[in-house]
């Protein structure tokens, strides 16, 4: 053993340079966004805006990053690795713009601008997770989401410190703008292996992505599993306090508890993937999920109701990113881009969609009734699974 043997495409260091890569930037991401979530209060207290002014700005992530991701996707298909190392870029930079601004306005235009930015880099490392996989036959997304999870919690935890120990939310996040700019450099030159340059005529057939069928079936998987995911990650702590009623202190366990499911699901995946494989994995993702849901939604103590949490959040973590790597290992590489960032653009709404949909059930019926509704969608979503047989034979990477 030499240390040099091809994996799949790639030699061994390169594709080893490849994953450091993609899991360094999903850290990065999840500790930026933990951070951003966690400085909410700061920044609405910097601002003076109402709560329902800080809730429309903060819709304005979402306007900006959806057409960001399909651009992003075109872009990436273009440029390949420049493109990566822009959106790295731009993220980094702009990270920080929502915790230096002192009012409304001002909020809404940097909420826009890191909205966007925030999409496209999404996509850019999503397709660098999806390129390693196809380059070196090796399961990433997984893994790669699961360190997204731990980063998510990781950067919240920090921001709270932070704050306890006097400092603003701004020094934090341009530290880690900072950090992230530096990666600049090691990511291109660790993608060299697998972000080949595009072939002439790569950008060309675009139109395929939407005409196979694949992208409409694991994009509508996608809603179904982020609206599983969105619904109970953001309703859990409003749950125990409100129907439980816990004290602050155990509630905000709610979505500590989801993310570290999330962590250990979305690990579990990367090992049970590669021996079950990708439909397999989809359909009991859904038949986990859809217990833990009922568990919590008929829990009668905070224990009870965790333990749900826990089961429902490890089932319907591998969701999303099984999709991903699934959709796009299917197409060449030269649409490989446009692939990601279409199933993970229609996957958004579901992102978007999970907390309204919870709160407008509760409204109706209640936040456990809500919760036995998301249930029955984490079985759709696992019945649905079986669906994605007709592709499951098509050679990876389009090869």
């Amino acid at each position: 053993m030499t240390g040099r043997e091809p994996v799949g495409d790639v030699t061994r260091p390169a594709a080893r340079a490849a994953e450091w890569v993609v899991l360094a930037a999903f850290a990065g991401f999840g500790v930026t966004w933990g951070m951003y979530a966690a400085a909410i209060p700061a920044i609405r207290a910097a601002t003076g805006v109402s709560d329902g002014f800080l809730g429309a700005a903060l819709s304005c992530v979402g306007l900006t990053a959806l057409p960001a991701m399909l651009f992003a996707g075109r872009l990436i298909d273009r440029a390949g690795r420049p493109a990566f190392v822009a959106a790295l870029a731009l993220f980094a930079v702009t990270a920080p713009l929502p915790m230096v601004v002192t009012s409304g306005p001002a909020l809404v235009l940097t909420l826009l601008v890191f909205g966007g930015c925030s999409g496209a880099f999404d996509v850019a490392i999503n397709h660098a997770a999806v390129a390693a996989e196809a380059a070196t036959g090796r399961r990433v997304l997984n893994r790669a989401h699961a360190v997204f999870s731990l980063g998510l919690l990781s950067g919240s935890l920090i921001l709270g410190a932070s704050r306890s120990a006097g400092l603003t939310p701004r020094w934090p996040l341009a530290a880690l703008g900072l950090v992230l700019l530096a990666g600049a450099a090691p990511a291109w030159a660790g993608l060299a292996g697998t972000h080949a340059a595009p072939e002439p005529g790569a950008a060309a057939g675009g139109r395929g992505v939407w005409t196979g069928g694949l992208v409409w079936v694991a994009g509508a998987l996608g809603v179904l599993a982020l609206l599983v995911e969105s619904g109970l990650q953001q309703w859990s702590a409003v749950f125990l306090e409100d129907v439980l009623k816990t004290a602050p202190a155990i509630s905000s366990l709610g979505p500590a508890v989801f993310a570290g499911a999330a962590a250990a699901g979305r690990m579990s995946g990367h090992f049970l993937g590669r021996t079950v494989g990708d439909v397999t994995l989809l359909v009991c993702a859904g038949l986990a999920a859809a217990p833990g849901a009922v568990l919590l939604a008929t829990a009668g103590s905070p224990a009870v109701a965790l333990a749900g949490l826990f089961l429902a959040g490890m089932g319907i973590s591998v969701g999303s990113p099984t999709l991903y790597g699934f959709a796009g290992r299917r197409v060449p590489a030269s649409m490989r881009g446009r692939m990601v960032a279409a199933v993970s653009g229609i996957a958004y709404v579901g992102l978007l969609g999970g907390p309204g949909l919870v709160g407008q059930l509760a409204d109706l019926s209640g936040l456990r009734w809500a919760f036995g509704v998301l249930a029955v969608i984490a079985l759709v979503l696992g019945a649905g699974s079986l669906t994605l047989r007709r592709w499951s034979l098509t050679p990876a990477g389009g090869r």
